[in-house]
């Protein structure tokens, strides 16, 4: 037995995050999710304290991945500025929006992460703190008074919002629209 890792964990967070995927999270049933690993519900309790704390894990994990290829795609893109650096995450989150929706509503909205969110723990959410240091580059770099903080509040609910109206049909992607709207909120010229 020596060498052999119990993946449990791994296993049931994998799992749930397909299911929410699929499904969204608003359909995972616990009961369900460990007969589908042949699992008993002290297994979970091992590695959870409960579905809160599952979903937090989700959370920090979706948070991660979402991170890592938002940070490769602003690469590929090969912005100029900050601004433009923004407006290419902003392309990246409405295409999740599009793409992933049952994902990025989970790691956006779900009980257990809004707590997280208002905490002092925001920094293991790579995602957020990405954001919020492009965020203070802007600042910096073109000299706004507005804080970090209002900034933030304003380009991340545009595009959260502008993403939610293109995933249900209601609006259609515009660059155009994303570009004006970012150097407005941020109060800059076109990049």
């Amino acid at each position: 037995m020596a060498g052999k890792k119990n993946h449990t964990k791994d296993e049931i967070v994998s799992l749930a995050i397909r299911q929410i995927k699929e499904t969204g999270y608003q359909s995972i049933s616990l009961r369900r999710l460990l007969g589908d690993l042949h699992l008993t519900t002290g297994s979970f309790y091992k590695h959870f304290d409960n579905k809160n704390d599952l979903f937090t894990t989700i959370s920090i994990t979706l948070s991660s991945q979402l991170s890592q290829h938002a940070r490769q795609f602003v690469l590929d893109a090969k912005p100029s500025t900050p601004l433009a650096s923004l407006i290419v995450l902003g392309e990246f989150m409405i295409t999740q929006f599009q793409e992933q929706s049952n994902l990025t509503e989970f790691l956006f909205y779900n009980p257990s992460v809004l707590a997280v969110y208002q905490s002092d723990q925001k920094d293991q959410f790579p995602l957020l703190n990405d954001v919020q240091a492009l965020i203070q580059n802007i600042k910096v770099t073109y000299h706004i008074s507005d804080s970090v903080d209002n900034l933030f509040i304003k380009v991340w609910s545009f595009i959260q919002g502008y993403g939610i109206l293109i995933q249900n049909g209601v609006a259609k992607y515009d660059h155009k629209l994303l570009t004006n709207a970012a150097t407005e909120l941020i109060g800059v010229e076109h990049p």
